[in-house]
């Protein structure tokens, strides 16, 4: 590389609330000469990072098809782009004016404080659980049977007639995990609370029966205390009472890339 060449760019899209898969697959789909199918999936997994590692021209030359399409977008060099650390558990925390204390839980420790001006991002995500058990079914009408069998043996002397064996099943159930995940910067640190495990006695008088009740309240509380954080697509999902699909995401690591477009735009102060 010699001395005026320029390292590779980034394309970003800049508004979460705006992004439209469909139109940045378009333009994706109409630069590559194929399908708009066929960049849908890769443009939804990718969140708002449209491209990692281009040269400058041809990001400079992306982001402008971008925002001509409606989705306003911007060049970054690729080394700027945020790298999401692993994150730590909250199962207990303070809220204070300041900030978000986290509760260590070690006897003696003071609450560690996290500054919401230093809050970059607010990301809730809903996360189907399915789980897999055997049942043990016996055919209908089998015990109504029995029992009239035991009785005959019982008049008659006559042996007992075996009966059908119980049956196994595979039963599915299925429900929902709801995180949240506190992305901060400066330093660098995600700190996630787990509707199930945390403890909802900050909220005071308002903590209600039911652990996803609390949920919503403290997503609430936390992104009025944070108005300037960025706010991910399950967190304006769920404060809006959107359809429980609107909030689902595929898995953590589907979290994890929207977050990283987040924290990215926070930290380049790029966000409209």
């Amino acid at each position: 590389m010699n001395g005026g060449a320029r390292p590779p760019h980034a394309v970003l899209l800049r508004s979460p609330g705006s992004f439209a898969p469909a139109a940045v697959a378009a333009v994706l789909a109409k630069r590559a000469g194929v399908p708009v199918l066929d960049r849908v999936g890769c443009v939804r997994q990718s969140w708002g990072v449209v491209a990692e590692s281009l040269p400058v021209e041809e990001a400079e030359d992306l982001a402008a098809a971008l925002c001509a399409a409606g989705q306003e977008a911007l060049c970054a060099p690729t080394t700027l782009l945020e790298e999401v650390p692993d994150p730590v558990s909250a199962t207990k925390a303070e809220l204070s004016a300041e900030g978000f204390d986290l509760v260590s839980g070690r006897e003696n420790a003071p609450p560690q404080r996290l500054f919401w001006s230093r809050l970059a991002a607010i990301c809730a995500a809903a996360l189907e659980v399915r789980q897999t058990r055997m049942v043990i079914e016996t055919p209908p009408g089998e015990l109504a049977a029995r029992a009239v069998r035991l009785g005959l043996t019982l008049a008659t002397s006559l042996p007992l007639v075996k009966t059908s064996a119980p049956t196994k099943r595979a039963v599915e159930t299925r429900d929902r995990r709801l995180v949240l995940d506190l992305l901060f910067l400066e330093p660098s640190r995600r700190v996630r609370v787990d509707a199930a495990d945390f403890d909802y006695s900050v909220l005071g008088p308002r903590m209600a029966y039911g652990a996803e009740l609390n949920f919503l309240a403290l997503l609430e509380d936390l992104s009025g205390r944070a108005a300037s954080a960025l706010r991910g697509k399950g967190t304006r999902a769920l404060l809006a009472r959107s359809p429980s699909a609107e909030s689902l995401y595929e898995s953590l690591g589907d979290l994890k890339r929207e977050e990283r477009w987040l924290s990215t735009l926070a930290a380049l102060r790029a966000a409209p």
